[in-house]
């Protein structure tokens, strides 16, 4: 099943009063008891799921209700207490989080176990590809494409705002101008836009003329270069980086590896001390590829010599110093002249 096809079906009603799908006088929209957000990308679309999520425990939060649960951080004795137990006969809907944040060998257990599940209870997750339950008529799997044309684009923004393109001239303008340049956006890109061009109104050409071409940036963004940054690869970083520095000023750049640099120091701080919690909640903004492999390459030392050379680079400009101090802290950086 597509996204397309699972929106659609969630416009109708999914669930009872008393917790069963469907109504009594006609068949269920949906009659699966695990659902399975497959996602194309590694990366999942943060930004996405969380509007998705929200919008989908408001939909069926008149017919049944909902929880979501942190795989990470919970015991694996409770997640089956809650999972296999009703109270006094009412499902429950469990919205499954952080599977991917689990170590392979952590997400074997759970997989065997899911891939056996027949109830009580309904369950939601999402994965990337490589997680496969393999189909029956228990379990359900929606393919999610990161991309999305200017259909989808609709759809989404219907489900998730609750807005027609053709109910705001504004709104519907700053779509048909962003389809007419770009043949499809990825999902993070779309809820953002939606939302500001939503709320942008007749302002809209301010925030074409200001913000489009920072979110719409595909080959340039700020993303890629902090994966290539962390991964150290000069080549293409110092490639990327000439091609997009003019596009903010100094003091962006500055605020920008402070940040990066900051959340990755903590971020490894808190692997070693087994805290995936706590991880998964600084490491927002961090590059995937760092999180999942490269943070291994560096010390907490390390980053924190980076971050004391970026606050004294801060200060230089600030003081009238060399704009070329921000060049001199890639290349050692990049060269690991901070360990």
């Amino acid at each position: 099943m597509k996204l397309i096809e699972f929106i659609d079906k969630i416009k109708t009603p999914i669930f009872d009063s008393v917790g069963k799908f469907g109504e009594a006088d006609k068949p269920s929209a949906i009659s699966q008891i695990i659902y399975h957000f497959k996602f194309q990308e590694k990366q999942n679309p943060s930004i996405f799921l969380s509007f998705f999520i929200k919008k989908f425990r408001e939909a069926i939060s008149q017919q049944i209700s909902s929880e979501i649960i942190n795989l990470v951080s919970c015991e694996n004795m409770i997640l089956k207490s809650k999972l296999e137990t009703t109270f006094l006969g009412q499902k429950k809907l469990y919205w499954l989080d952080g599977l991917m944040d689990l170590k392979p060998k952590e997400q074997v257990p759970f997989i065997n176990y899911l891939e056996n599940y027949s109830g009580p209870n309904y369950i939601v997750f999402c994965s990337d590809a490589s997680i496969n339950l393999g189909l029956n008529k228990n379990k359900v799997i929606v393919d999610i494409d990161n991309f999305v044309d200017q259909k989808m684009f609709a759809k989404l923004a219907e489900f998730l705002l609750g807005v027609k393109l053709n109910s705001s001239k504004s709104f519907n303008k700053i779509i048909l101008d962003i389809f007419s340049k770009n043949s499809r956006l990825t999902l993070d890109q779309s809820c953002t836009i939606m939302n500001y061009a939503y709320l942008a109104g007749a302002s809209y050409k301010e925030f074409a003329d200001s913000w489009l071409d920072k979110i719409i940036a595909p080959d340039k963004s700020l993303f890629t270069l902090s994966q290539y940054f962390f991964d150290k690869n000069a080549q293409v970083f110092l490639k990327l980086w000439l091609e997009i520095k003019d596009e903010y000023p100094e003091q962006f750049w500055l605020t920008f590896w402070s940040e990066q640099v900051w959340r990755a120091c903590n971020y490894i701080k808190l692997m070693q001390e087994k805290k995936m919690v706590e991880a998964k909640k600084i490491s927002f903004r961090l590059p995937f590829s760092f999180m999942q492999k490269s943070w291994k390459n560096f010390t907490v030392i390390e980053l924190v010599n980076a971050h004391s050379f970026l606050y004294s680079v801060d200060y230089s400009l600030k003081n009238g110093g060399d704009v070329f101090s921000i060049d001199l802290f890639y290349s050692r950086f990049l060269s690991g002249n901070f360990e």
